[in-house]
């Protein structure tokens, strides 16, 4: 038996690990634009929830349509997902949860349809009571999302299970405990700032767990 009754996971860069065609499909965006690629130091630096605060680092937003960003983006995204794997350990530790008789949720900032469809790709969608994405791609926060799955559970310890200071922000609302994992979209020094357990290898779980 482990201390949790429900898992709330994210799904990009903590359950998949795609870090590498989000940078990518930035840096295609610039080069449409004539400008220098970023590294991937200057990405986990700025990235972050919403995404519109990443893009007007990125970007000369006043020249640019919003709508035609996102839609760029994400059609970059799909174009390089397919070098993407789960994250080291991500299966390992849903199996772990399960056996612990914890109920497992994703709770994401991605647009819904394109998420349950990443999820089923990778073979695990069965294994979450639900998976939750945003109505748009805009990439915002997903806490009202997370209220909502909880709102009928009337004892309920809960772990939050994420890569980025949002994750943080949104197990606070819920009263949740929180892990980050360093692997993922935002560096170390934002993750340590924002207070939670910040781990290096997902299977480090089981140690936080017991």
């Amino acid at each position: 038996m482990i201390k949790y009754t429900h898992i709330i996971w994210d799904w990009n860069g903590t359950l998949l690990n795609d870090i590498s065609a989000s940078l990518a499909s930035v840096n295609d965006m610039l080069a449409l634009r004539g400008k220098p690629p970023i590294d991937i130091d200057f990405y986990r630096e700025c990235i972050g929830v919403p995404i519109i605060k990443f893009y007007e680092k990125v970007f000369d937003m006043e020249q640019e349509d919003y709508s035609v960003i996102i839609k760029q983006y994400n059609e970059g995204y799909l174009r390089h997902l397919g070098v993407c794997s789960l994250t080291d350990g991500a299966v390992e530790m849903l199996d772990y949860f399960a056996e612990c008789g914890a109920k497992q949720a994703i709770v994401s900032s991605s647009n819904n349809e394109q998420l349950c469809k990443n999820v089923k790709k990778y073979g695990i969608f069965e294994r979450f009571e639900a998976v939750l994405g945003a109505a748009d791609y805009y990439a915002g926060s997903k806490i009202e999302r997370a209220e909502e799955y909880l709102s009928g559970c009337s004892e309920r310890r809960v772990l939050v299970i994420g890569d980025l200071e949002h994750d943080a922000e949104m197990a606070a609302q819920l009263g949740a405990d929180c892990v980050l994992i360093t692997s993922g979209h935002e560096n170390r020094e934002r993750l340590y700032a924002a207070k939670a357990k910040v781990i290096s290898d997902l299977r480090e779980l089981v140690s936080v767990c017991e």
